[in-house]
């Protein structure tokens, strides 16, 4: 009875686990500025249907949409069900 009972929990836990790793919607763009000193803080996730270049270009131009610049971007891990993540700075030249 213990067994069957603790099957039906592991096969809950197997579906429920399905369900949070479905895939990412390859247009999918999340992109989140944090004020960080004279710049901005730039992190989100984007999926598959998106290249690093577009990313960095949308990221560029949101950057200048606050008079700023494109100081550094990195590319991230990708992670099923989340997609690939990205870090950027945005401020001054100089």
């Amino acid at each position: 009875m213990r067994a069957c009972v603790l099957l039906i929990g592991l096969a809950s836990l197997a579906v429920g686990l399905a369900a949070c790793t479905a895939p990412v919607d390859p247009r999918h763009l999340d992109v989140a500025l944090t004020r960080s000193g004279a710049g901005y803080d730039v992190s989100g996730r984007y999926g598959p249907g998106w290249s690093e270049g577009d990313v960095r270009g949308e990221v560029e131009r949101r950057c200048r949409a606050q008079s700023l610049n494109l100081r550094r971007f990195v590319s991230l891990q990708y992670a099923e069900g989340r997609g690939t993540g990205f870090s950027a700075y945005c401020g001054r030249s100089g």
